[in-house]
């Protein structure tokens, strides 16, 4: 193994440990020793890496994030997007022990860490038997329900999403603990932008915001909910476009219960791993469907997920 190879492993090695304390006993109690004890690395190590426990938490939350984005597909933001704050900064500290030096990733976000399931989640999972699944490179069912041109393409798609995410809140514990320190304040705040208009500034078409209040709803690329929140909106203002919503249904209202939905799931799975159970979200989805989707088209649709989420 080589030098860069074992500073990777470590970095990686600090962000799950730090994920893992930070979600079983908080941020705020967790000390770094205990971080270095749980990874098994030197305090030198970790230094090397990390300045502070504000970094370590930053990576945390930066490695959750990049993770939502592969549930997603949601695209990684540009530098004007992020004001300055790159994934990365590439600048490795010369502070570190023989076997850190050089590899340049100190303060980087991302993280490769491992998708896995945690004894933690054992009785969500096994309501059904799920196994855990591994993140796809796209949105997980972007050929769910025929193309994404298709009537019903983009409601399954985030049928399919939410079961990806809720999934992934269970099984993977850097997800979890991002999604509690966004919760917490430990990401800054995305900017925001009117209620069904997408990034180029398109407004939603067939069912779209037209006669309602302005609202506002964060941009994709900021906090985990701003991405998660940007991406549902998109999603809806795509179904409505495609004329695939009931008559007389908001995209940003519809967005909006999907949103505060799946927040809560994530809020309350942090105290209760039931709420995160499959059953819980088929059953939100079963209520919602007659309500969002006309019955024709409702007909096609599994409020379960399709095959290509599992």
């Amino acid at each position: 193994m080589t030098r860069q190879e074992r500073a990777v492993r470590t970095r990686e090695a600090l962000i799950e440990a730090a994920a893992d304390l930070f979600d079983r006993d908080g941020q705020e109690v967790t000390s770094l020793a205990a971080v270095t004890a749980k990874a098994q690395v030197s305090a030198g190590a970790l230094y090397f890496h990390f300045a502070t426990k504000a970094d370590l938490a930053d990576a945390v939350t930066r490695t959750a994030l990049s993770r939502l984005r592969q549930i997603t597909g949601a695209p990684a933001p540009t530098p004007a997007d992020t004001n300055g704050h790159a994934t990365g900064n590439g600048s490795g500290s010369g502070s570190g022990n023989e076997n850190e030096g050089g590899d340049g990733s100190r303060n980087g976000g991302g993280g490769g860490s491992g998708w896995g399931g945690d004894a933690r989640t054992q009785a969500a999972r096994g309501v059904r038997g799920e196994r855990a699944a591994a993140p796809p490179a796209r949105g997980p069912a972007a050929a769910a329900g025929g193309p994404r041109g298709d009537r019903v393409g983009e409601v399954q798609q985030l049928i399919d999403t939410t079961h990806v995410l809720v999934r992934g809140l269970a099984d993977d514990v850097v997800l979890r603990a991002g999604f509690a320190l966004d919760r917490s304040g430990g990401q800054r705040p995305a900017r925001e932008r009117p209620v069904g208009e997408g990034p180029a500034g398109r407004a939603a078409g067939k069912g779209g915001t037209g006669g309602e209040r302005p609202g506002r709803w964060p941009e994709v690329g900021g906090s985990l909910r701003g991405v998660w929140s940007g991406w549902v909106h998109e999603t809806l203002a795509a179904a409505g476009t495609r004329g695939a919503l009931a008559p007389g249904v908001s995209p940003g209202d519809a967005a909006a219960v999907v949103v505060a939905a799946t927040v809560g799931f994530e809020v309350l799975g942090a105290q209760d791993p039931l709420w995160l159970a499959p059953h819980r979200l088929t059953r939100f989805w079963t209520l919602l469907l007659p309500a969002l989707v006309p019955l024709p088209a409702r007909e096609a649709l599994h409020p379960d997920g399709s095959p290509a989420a599992h």
